[in-house]
């Protein structure tokens, strides 16, 4: 277990009692850790763990959901678990969360030291893992410009498109719904990036997104990589002899920087050339320099858009077809909203949102149910703190456990349940609701917190609303059948989530089916005259 978190450690042969030696220094310095500050004693309650090298439990990320649940009910509101020398500080309500994310967001908005997933992996320019200071904020305020509310509203015309393509795909091919769904989101986000369309699946562009994306999974687990846990091992000529993570990190960053450069060096031909089209990464190619930024940098800016927009807004509207699955009668529900406000004779748009509350309530249910990783939402204090009486080292992986918030009966009653009509008489957007002054009235923490919330969630919102809006009044949803017509069940605790961090459903069979041909005419008209319109930009703004 312990080598295996070590991230293997291969002696040469005749060398093996060089890992030994490591590994007893590396105990050494464990047990020695700590033992001077006084305050330590006032540390949140510890889980139980091995001796010195204390919780893996990361290790086997696929169990950890249930395992954070379980922990959050024996311990109370904090508790703290140990990865080597890291402290783990696990925040398990709502109200914490808004304290230290949002009103300390001060001192509670960085990143913790990645040797790793950030310095190697990335060569320091993945926005998601950098630390907190001006290289981040310079980053973040791009990120702000291209998806401010006003910016969201604006790439509703690509939302609109792309969601009218993935209609017809699913009548077209409804079993291969989920990658369709993959599709959109990464269309959706090119478009806003560089412009470009990716029209069917086996695009090659969209294969090198994710698997870009494959690798960031891999990088992002807290505890994932032993240098990580202990950053100053990063700087140890033996251990750096004799481990791989170097290697692996450079590979990934080679691998991920030539999909990011090809990208921007496609674009930057096409400037030349005069055919590039009126996009986000066109207007950062003339104004990179005066943010500050090298030509690497803006090109990873714009594929970390990219990152973000592709695999959760697709994951999220699987999982929702997903999650509906566990009660049909909620389909059917949303299904009378939508045809009482809607009717029969066109498809709902963003202008119908406010009068579907049954299917924003399916939104936010998914998100409650599925965050979108396995293991909380993670951010590192600058300074020492106090909460609730307990010790918070500067340097502390300061978790929202929302495993255990979002299942916590206190917020939300019979919460194992798939209830979207729990937020039936809940007017709040995400947005809207994450900046309330009352933690407890948030609706779900799968956006993040503090001045490290997701950027992108007006964008995302209103991805999920006209797909899942059009999936409903166009397709009859519901279980899969076997050869004698019987429903397959499925399991809908999360052991159903893909291998890795993300909360991405495993791949599924389900029925979706046209509701009526008239119907299924309507969605194919829509289609055609989209096409023959095709998308303008002109209207979008972008600024660096």
């Amino acid at each position: 277990m312990f080598l295996r978190v070590l991230n293997l450690l291969p002696a040469p042969a005749g060398t093996s009692f060089v890992p030994l030696t490591i590994l007893g220094l590396i105990i050494l310095y464990l047990y020695t850790f700590g033992k001077r500050d006084p305050r330590r004693k006032q540390l949140p309650p510890k889980v139980k763990g091995w001796p010195v090298i204390n919780q893996t439990f990361l290790q086997q990320i696929d169990n950890t959901p249930p395992i954070l649940q379980r922990w959050g009910r024996e311990y109370g509101e904090i508790f703290r678990t140990r990865a080597g020398t890291t402290d783990f500080v696990w925040l398990n309500s709502k109200e914490a969360v808004k304290e230290l994310f949002d009103r300390r967001s001060a001192i509670y908005s960085s990143r913790q030291p990645m040797p790793m997933a950030f310095d190697c992996a990335t060569g320091g320019k993945r926005v998601t893992f950098a630390p907190y200071g001006k290289s981040w904020r310079a980053s973040r305020q791009i990120f702000h410009k291209v998806l401010t509310p006003k910016m969201a509203d604006d790439y509703s015309v690509i939302q609109l498109f792309e969601s009218k393509q993935l209609s017809v795909d699913l009548l077209e091919k409804p079993a291969d719904f989920y990658m369709h769904n993959r599709r959109y989101a990464a269309s959706v986000i090119m478009q806003v990036t560089y412009g470009w369309r990716i029209p069917q699946w086996d695009c090659p562009e969209i294969h090198r997104i994710f698997e870009v994306l494959g690798r960031f999974v891999q990088c992002r687990k807290p505890g994932q990589w032993f240098v990580d846990v202990l950053p100053s091992l990063a700087n140890s000529t033996v251990f750096n002899f004799f481990s791989q993570w170097r290697r692996i990190g450079n590979t990934f960053h080679a691998l991920d920087d030539a999909t990011w450069m090809t990208f921007w060096n496609q674009m930057k031909a096409e400037i030349v050339n005069g055919t590039a089209p009126h996009c986000f990464g066109r207007i950062l190619q003339g104004g990179y320099e005066k943010q500050g930024l090298s030509e690497s940098q803006a090109a990873w800016i714009c594929g970390g858009l990219i990152e973000a927009g592709s695999e959760t807004t697709s994951a999220t509207l699987n999982n929702c077809i997903y999650m509906m699955l566990s009660n049909p009668s909620c389909i059917l529900a949303a299904q009378a909203e939508i045809d009482r406000v809607v009717g029969s004779l066109r498809t709902p748009t963003f202008e119908d949102e406010p009068d579907l509350p049954l299917v924003r309530g399916m939104i936010k249910e998914t998100m409650r149910m599925r965050p979108i990783n396995k293991f909380g939402n993670n951010h590192c204090n600058t300074e020492d703190d106090w909460y609730s009486g307990f010790f918070i080292p500067r340097g502390s992986i300061v978790m929202a456990n929302w495993w255990y918030i979002h299942y916590d009966a206190e917020y939300y009653s019979d919460p194992e349940r798939f209830l979207p009509e729990r937020w039936l008489n809940y007017p709040h957007s995400a947005a809207k609701a994450a900046a309330m002054a009352d933690g407890k009235q948030r609706d779900h923490l799968s956006y993040g917190g503090g001045r490290r919330i997701c950027a992108g969630m007006h964008v995302a919102e209103k991805s999920l609303f006209i797909n899942v809006a059009r999936l409903l009044w166009g397709f009859d949803v519901g279980l899969a059948t076997d050869e004698n017509e019987k429903p397959i069940k499925l399991d809908f605790s999360t052991k159903s989530l893909q291998p890795g961090s993300s909360s991405v459903t495993k791949p599924f069979r389900c029925k979706i089916e046209s509701r009526s041909e008239a119907r299924a005419k309507i969605m194919r008209e829509e289609w055609e005259c989209a096409q023959q319109a095709g998308i303008s930009f002109d209207h979008i703004r972008w600024t660096v």
